[in-house]
C-alpha cells in the first residue's frame, strides 16, 4: 500500500472502520509521516473532516495538516449509500498482485474462531432489538428472539452492561465500544440510555424505547416511549404481531 500511496500520489485514502483497517492504517502512517484520523463522521474536503467527541454529545472540524496522503478511518454508518444512477460511473476497482517479503511472514495463525449467528447481520438489519439491564435475566432475552422472529428480518443487539455480565456474546453489543447501527426501527427494551449506548444507535430512524423508569435518558431521544414491564409488555406485542400477520 505504501508503494501504491508513491506511485499514485492520492491526497486521501479510506479505511473501513474494520481491526485490518486500523492495523494497516496506523502501519501505513508510521512509513509515510502523514496524518491519520479515526472516527470520521463526515469529510469536507481533502483536508477538512469532522469528528465526534464526548461520546458523541459534540461534532468537531478538523483540519488534516502534514504532507499526503491524508488516512481516514470512517466511522461505521456516517454516509447513506448512493442511489446507482445518481453516480457518476461505476468506480475503477483495479487487482493487484503483491509480493510480501519472508521477513513479514513471522506471525502465523495457529487458530480461527468465528462466531456463528442466527437471524440477519445487526449492521444490516432494518430492525434491531436491544436489551439491557432492565430485562432482569439473562434467560429473559429469549421474548427479544421471539418478537425478532415474529417481526421477521429483525436482529437482536445489547447494551454494554449485559455483555459485561456474560448474559450475551460480544457480537451483539450496540454502543461506543460495541457496533454502530442505523436501522429503520431501534427498540430498546430495558436500557437506561447511557450516552455510549446512544453514540451506536441515535441516527435510527425511528427509536422506540421501553423501561419502567419514566425518566430514563433513553425517552429523550425516542420517537415513541413506553413506560411499563417489558417482561409483561413484550409477550402481548409478540402475540400481536404474530395476530396481525395472521
Amino acid at each position: 500500500l505504501h508503494e501504491l500511496a508513491k506511485q499514485h500520489q492520492p491526497e486521501l485514502i479510506l479505511f473501513a472502520p474494520t481491526y485490518d483497517s486500523r492495523d494497516i492504517a496506523g502501519r501505513l502512517q508510521a512509513r509515510t509521516g502523514s496524518t491519520l484520523m479515526s472516527n470520521v463522521s463526515d469529510l469536507l474536503g481533502p483536508d477538512y473532516a469532522q469528528t465526534q467527541i464526548f461520546g458523541g454529545s459534540q461534532i468537531v472540524d478538523v483540519t488534516l495538516g502534514g504532507p499526503d496522503p491524508k488516512l481516514v478511518i470512517v466511522r461505521a454508518k456516517s454516509f447513506e449509500a448512493a442511489p446507482a444512477e445518481s453516480s457518476t460511473g461505476p468506480a475503477n476497482v483495479v487487482q493487484i498482485d503483491i509480493a510480501v517479503p519472508e521477513e513479514a511472514k513471522k506471525a502465523k495463525r495457529v487458530e480461527r474462531h468465528e462466531e456463528t449467528a442466527a437471524g440477519p447481520k445487526m449492521e444490516d438489519a432494518k430492525v434491531v432489538i436491544a436489551g439491557g439491564r432492565g430485562l432482569g435475566d439473562a434467560s429473559n432475552f429469549k421474548l427479544l428472539d421471539e418478537l425478532a422472529a415474529a417481526i421477521g428480518g429483525a436482529a437482536v443487539g445489547a447494551s454494554r452492561a449485559v455483555v459485561d455480565a456474560g448474559w450475551v456474546p460480544y457480537s451483539m453489543q450496540v454502543g461506543q465500544t460495541g457496533k454502530t447501527v442505523k436501522p429503520e426501527v431501534y427498540i430498546a427494551v430495558g436500557i437506561s440510555g447511557a450516552i455510549q449506548h446512544l453514540v451506536g444507535m441515535k441516527s435510527s430512524k425511528r427509536i422506540i424505547a421501553i423501561n419502567k423508569d419514566k425518566d430514563a435518558p433513553i425517552f429523550q431521544f425516542a420517537d415513541l416511549g413506553i413506560v411499563g414491564d417489558a417482561l409483561k409488555f413484550l409477550p402481548q406485542l409478540t402475540d400481536q404481531i404474530r395476530a396481525a400477520k395472521g
